[in-house]
């Protein structure tokens, strides 16, 4: 069923940050030039500075299954799993959470995949099948 690359990602830098980023500028702009309270500059410096780092550390969550392994991603903690370490998957339905995706290592540890309440179980279970990992239920 892995066509090329099966893949999850969120991230900060969005049109709807940017959009942010030009209100943030713009009410500073305002702010400033109406010569408005020393408090009232400082907040609206605060929030441009505030989206701009967003914008700027740009947090990324989720991943990445490719035929080469799977890359794991959350904040700044990056990990590259090879199929082969994968000794089984957990896919259920979580009552007011949705689709959960849990992979078991075969070092021990578990790791919940970031982004699965984005896909129903049968597209969980069809993508990693399709690599031949034995899927739980």
């Amino acid at each position: 069923m892995l066509s090329e690359i099966f893949e999850y990602r969120d991230q900060a830098r969005t049109p709807a940050t940017y959009l942010a980023l030009g209100a943030a500028m713009a009410s500073a702009y305002l702010v400033h030039n109406l010569s408005l309270p020393h408090l009232h500059q400082l907040l609206a410096v605060l929030f441009v500075g505030v989206v701009l780092w967003r914008i700027a550390d740009n947090p990324i969550r989720g991943f990445r299954l490719s035929q080469d392994g799977l890359d794991f991603f959350e904040g700044r903690y990056r990990r590259q799993i090879a199929l082969g370490d994968i000794a089984s998957v957990t896919v259920y339905e979580a009552r007011g959470e949705g689709t959960r995706c849990i992979l078991n290592l075969r070092s021990g540890d578990r790791l919940s995949l970031p982004g699965a309440h984005r896909f129903g179980t049968r597209r969980l279970v069809a993508e990693f099948g399709g690599l031949g990992l034995p899927i739980l239920i």
